[in-house]
């Protein structure tokens, strides 16, 4: 085997590595990116050939990442803070493995169907954790949330891990149901929506009420109607007939029973008021909470429970401004593209990616996902999958690939 061939192949194996074991355990995901990394590396350093494309995201990828950076070496603990964002934010290269080096939908789509075998098995697991209530690969209790139920979480010990995780996977299977009418895809759609209920993530059930209709709507206006009623029927059957859904939806409404959630971003706020500019550093919420702590009852302080405050904190307006401009040139460049797509796999990753990353953002204004480790590791592997469907999709998508050659010296 040439060694172009053995660097590619060990590439490509790192890349599936990842969308087979993320929706299972998130360290051999990290060996994934870790492999496909040295066979990008690899490639660049021995055969001369630097894989790399250009996407105007990077604009302003690199002013957060900059601004971050500079962020928290002006912080009161600079060792401490460069190294959190180290460990944050890392998990972006699976992104650039997936959009440099991608250049055939047919491994794009070997790469999607690889997740989706991986996270049926999640998924099939999650519901019976709902109704058997036994977790049995660390072998956790799970949380009894009354009517006979218990909270899934998969094969993560966290719920909203494994609810992020579930919503990535439904609008996959949805997309891809869409494209090709297949069974499995459908059945597949119908296990992640209830393995999202199953969590019982009010950030998740938020995110897919907002983020459905829209994306039944984009894709037929008729498909839009149906789409939409079927999932006012199913929330007004839930809360009907099963109690604990109607007091856990309930309570999103309920400002009592989210007093933590609303002192901490009081503080967060206040944070931000004292540090407008370049913030307080990354990972220093903990430093500076008692501070500007709001006076009354928490249950938890670990982060503001909002990865947009989170961000606000670490790093000020301007890195607000940059983050919120990631997301914002993904999805307008995203859904150009996909409206224009004729691939029916390229079209169905790119409404996959896009809204997987919809939910996610929508899911942020409640939670800590983006700065959550191993959603951060989902966040980024759908915006490469997003990233590289558009590229692909792109006329003459062979001379936009950037390959840069240099011959040896």
């Amino acid at each position: 085997m040439k060694r172009e061939s053995v660097f590619k192949a060990t590439t490509r194996f790192g890349i599936l590595l990842f969308a087979l074991s993320i929706p299972i355990s998130h360290v051999p995901a990290q060996f994934g990116i870790g492999i496909a990394f040295v066979g990008w590396l690899g490639e660049g350093l021995i055969n001369k050939k630097w894989r790399v494309c250009w996407h105007p995201v990077f604009i302003p990828l690199i002013v957060y990442l900059i601004w971050n950076i500079l962020s928290a070496a002006l912080s009161e603990r600079p060792g401490h803070s460069l190294g959190a964002i180290l460990d944050n934010e890392w998990p972006l290269f699976i992104m650039l493995m997936l959009f440099w080096t991608v250049n055939d939908e047919a491994f794009l789509r070997k790469v999607l169907m690889v997740f989706l075998s991986s996270v049926c098995v999640a998924v099939v697991y999650a519901v019976w954790q709902v109704v058997g209530g036994v977790e049995l690969y660390r072998h956790m209790p799970l949380d009894p949330m009354g009517s006979g139920l218990y909270r899934a979480v998969g094969f993560y010990s966290f719920y909203l891990t494994f609810a992020a995780l579930a919503m990535a996977a439904f609008f996959f299977s949805t997309s891809f149901s869409f494209e090709f009418r297949k069974w499995y895809f459908v059945v597949l759609s119908v296990l992640s929506f209830l393995a999202v209920v199953g969590s019982f993530a009010r950030s998740m059930w938020l995110a897919f009420a907002l983020a459905i209709p829209i994306f039944a709507f984009m894709r037929r206006r008729k498909l839009g109607a149906i789409l939409s009623s079927v999932l006012l029927i199913v929330v007004i059957g839930g809360m009907l007939f099963v109690p604990t859904l109607r007091y856990r939806a309930g309570s999103i409404l309920d400002a009592g029973q989210n007093e933590t959630r609303l002192n901490l971003w009081k503080t967060a706020v206040k944070i931000s008021e004292s540090n407008p500019i370049i913030g307080i550093g990354e990972d220093n919420w903990d430093l500076m909470f008692e501070r500007y702590r709001v006076a009354g009852y928490y249950d938890t302080t670990v982060h503001p429970h909002n990865d947009y405050l989170t961000v606000l904190v670490s790093s000020g307006i301007p890195g607000l401004l940059a983050f919120l401009s990631i997301w914002t040139v993904l999805l307008v460049t995203g859904f150009k593209s996909i409206v224009k797509m004729q691939n029916r796999t390229l079209r169905a990753v790119g409404w996959g990616g896009a809204f997987s990353l919809v939910g996610l953002l929508v899911g942020a204004m409640f939670q800590n996902y983006y700065g959550t480790f191993i959603n951060c590791l989902e966040w980024w592997f759908v915006a490469g999958l997003l990233m590289t469907a558009v590229k692909l999709s792109a006329p003459g998508s062979e001379e936009r690939v950037s390959v840069l050659e240099r011959s040896q010296t």
